[in-house]
């Protein structure tokens, strides 16, 4: 018999070695396979860790750098390089604020009182205003705006009685031209039609005693071009109440004075002998031109009005004079639910109506009757 080989000998021994090693090749491929595998996987992590550490490290590195500027000493530097100019700022301003009181332009000391700043005062207001005031223009209606002689106007022919009938039937003219104008209350009607004083005037209140007719035209810097008669000075502004009330105004005038408070007419107080030849208006208060003062007529109570704190109305006056002579006119205002002091008939003595308080050297002028009125109470000026 021959002698079998060590393979055929050995056959399923053989067939389990090739098997194994085929089977560790196969191992070994797969296990380089997960290998790369695994290590591409860690890679791709360790390069993503690095894209964010960056941006940590930025806005870490942003907060010292902000404490360092806040630790410069800049701001220091600051307030001193402020402080210089600031304390000549000052230094300049300082006179101006000097005897301020009440309002802006409220200059105490050099008798500019309530009527703002101007250099030059009287009774009818001051040559500038700071905005407080009621701003005036004189009108004479004897002229026509190019100054020659209007329909109002009478040429004196020399004949005492023929010229006094005159000057009679240009008087009842002029009441029907300001019954125009009140009938509207355009200022435009009278520019158009009548001679305007260059200059405005810029009043605070409106308390004029007895006085020549001429110190209004000579007021307006006009008395050499305008005889005292037949004019009118009309007035526009702000004005603002210091409670929220119903206020209304008390008012006297020789010849005439008449208010508008939010376009609305609440005081009719042209002298008696006008009464109802201007407007329809009336009082309905039983006491009306029974309080008298002295010489004068009695006092026209006028309509309750609303105001509300601190806002702002429209208010004109018109006050104006018709034959000459003389002329006056005071306006006073009332508080519903106040209880005021009473003066002479047993009248409420009631605060002079103004938007800024009233100088002490202007008040030896008004002429105040203590049991009729007081400089004292409230202010109504738009500026606080």
């Amino acid at each position: 018999m021959a002698k079998k080989g060590f393979f055929s000998g050995h056959a399923k021994s053989s067939a389990a070695l090739i098997s194994l090693g085929i089977h560790a090749v196969l191992i070994v491929i797969a296990l380089s396979f997960v290998a790369v595998t695994v290590i591409k996987k860690e890679e791709q992590v360790f390069e993503a860790k690095p894209v964010s550490r960056p941006k940590m490290q930025l806005k870490k590195l942003q907060v010292p750098v902000n404490i360092k500027k806040k630790k410069v000493q800049k701001p220091k530097l600051r307030k001193n390089i402020v402080a210089k100019p600031k304390t000549k700022s000052m230094d300049i301003k300082m006179p101006e604020m000097t005897g301020i009181k009440g309002g802006m332009g409220y200059m105490d000391e050099g008798g500019l009182g309530g009527i703002g700043f101007g250099l030059e005062l009287d009774l009818f207001g001051g040559n500038k205003g700071s905005g407080n005031e009621l701003e005036g223009r004189f009108f004479d209606l004897k002229m026509g705006p190019d100054q020659k002689p209007s329909d109002l106007a009478v040429s004196n022919t020399g004949d005492g009685e023929k010229d006094k009938s005159a000057e009679k039937e240009k008087n009842n003219e002029f009441i029907e031209a300001i019954r125009s104008f009140a009938g509207s209350w355009n200022p435009t009607r009278l520019e158009r039609r009548y001679f305007q004083a260059p200059k405005s005037k810029f009043a605070t209140m409106f308390m004029v005693p007895y006085m020549k007719a001429e110190e209004a035209p000579k007021a307006y810097g006009v008395e050499n071009e305008v005889e005292p008669r037949r004019w009118v000075a009309y007035y526009n502004g702000k004005i603002a109440a210091p409670e929220t009330a119903r206020y209304r105004f008390w008012g006297i005038a020789d010849d005439i004075l008449m208010v508008r408070v939010k376009n609305r007419l609440v005081l009719d107080a042209n002298y008696p002998n006008i009464k109802g030849k201007i407007t329809d208006w009336d009082s309905d208060d039983p006491r009306n031109r029974k309080l008298k003062s002295g010489k004068e007529q009695g006092y026209v109570i006028g309509d309750w009005f609303h105001m509300t704190k601190d806002k702002p109305v429209d208010m004109e006056v018109l006050i104006g004079e018709l034959p000459g002579g003389y002329f006056y006119c005071r306006l006073l205002i009332e508080q519903d639910g106040v209880e005021y002091p009473k003066g002479k008939d047993g009248r409420p003595i009631l605060p002079v109506f103004k938007t800024q308080p009233i100088p002490e050297k202007l008040l030896p002028q008004m002429q105040i009757d203590p049991g009729v009125a007081t400089a004292d109470g409230p202010v109504f000026g738009v500026l606080k």
